[in-house]
């Protein structure tokens, strides 16, 4: 039996679960304006921000959604409702899941997207982006596919379970577990990445770290993840109030949710945390990846190899206005931190 179950479950989670989703609402909405205005303020808004936004307003309407349902009677037990209410609850759980999804599958694609224009510098790299891309679209669609098409033509059936038109409900649980998964190895990946090519750079440490730290914040929605994976368990059950027993994974998905838009758009905004000092941006130093990818021959000489961290290095300065520095990532007054194969970089 499903900790979840009725004996275990409380007596009203919803309060509790509005406020804790509505917190991470608003700190993503305040983040998420922060990176546009950051954007914009260096002339690089582009189609990662775009899909960022989006993002956001799925996991918004999804918050929304929650609400909704909160004020029908998620997270209150069954016995306290009846019939009618019931069945809106789970309407309104799925419509919660369902753009959580979304939204969390989004926020990724966008961040990936990002980290394409700022540090793939070889085919291979944006050949494995592209078709991280894909992939998270569709395992994530065909989780939500899964959840509105597991009862065929009457969502009443996920609590009466005697109506024999419903999947077994280890199908979406089982499918639930690689999804979530497929998404804590996304992160995890999307974490690692840069550090395995920031590594490879002249850079002194403490400007490593602090570039590692910023695009490497993923980490904690793996973690998230993870948990909602956890979680999942609850969806495999027969014995459970399904007007409160999904309070805990819907949480942890929220959570999971909202740390991707979050943490994949701190990087963006510290341009906006950091004085102009008077400098006039050009088309040329705010253009994203301004040059054309550099393909080097099938022989990997150490010319070839000075040329792709030349080409890193320039990367991610033009994603960064032109003005990266170390006092940009980690507040040093020393400008000639970053050098690239032992020649100073020139910077502002």
């Amino acid at each position: 039996m499903s900790i979840l179950s009725r004996r275990s479950s409380t007596h009203d989670a919803g309060p509790q679960l509005l406020k804790d989703v509505w917190a991470l609402t608003a700190t993503a909405i305040l983040i998420v304006v922060l990176r546009i205005i950051a954007k914009l303020r260096i002339g690089k808004f582009g189609p990662d921000d775009l899909l960022m936004g989006f993002a956001l307003c799925l996991a918004t309407v999804g918050s929304v959604m929650l609400t909704i349902g909160i004020k029908r009677g998620f997270g209150r037990n069954e016995d306290d409702l009846d019939t009618n209410s019931i069945s809106k609850v789970v309407i309104f759980d799925y419509l919660t899941q369902t753009f959580g999804l979304a939204g969390g599958a989004l926020g990724r694609v966008s961040f990936i997207v990002f980290i394409i224009g700022l540090l793939a510098s070889r085919k291979w790299h944006r050949v494995v982006f592209w078709v991280l891309i894909g992939l998270q679209v569709v395992v994530n669609s065909m989780f939500i596919v899964i959840l509105f098409v597991q009862c065929p033509g009457h969502g009443s059936a996920i609590w009466d379970h005697d109506k024999p038109k419903c999947w077994n409900t280890l199908v979406q649980a089982y499918y639930g577990y690689f999804q979530g998964a497929f998404n804590a190895t996304t992160d995890l990946y999307l974490a690692v990445f840069p550090t395995a090519i920031l590594w490879r750079l002249n850079l002194k440490l403490r400007v490593k770290l602090g570039l590692v730290a910023l695009l490497g914040l993923g980490i904690f929605a793996m973690v998230a993840a993870i948990i909602k994976t956890v979680e999942t368990r609850v969806l495999a059950s027969y014995v459970i109030d399904t007007t409160n027993a999904t309070v805990n994974y819907d949480r942890w998905l929220y959570v999971e949710t909202h740390l991707v838009i979050i943490t994949a758009s701190i990087p963006c905004i510290r341009s906006f945390l950091s004085p102009m000092n008077g400098q006039t941006y050009t088309s040329k130093d705010t253009h994203e990846l301004g040059s054309p990818y550099v393909v080097s021959s099938s022989v990997y000489t150490r010319k070839t190899k000075k040329r792709e961290l030349s080409l890193d290095r320039k990367q991610i300065l033009n994603a960064s206005g032109g003005n990266l520095s170390s006092e940009d990532i980690c507040h040093s007054d020393n400008h000639d931190d970053i050098h690239d194969s032992g020649v100073r970089a020139n910077l502002p």
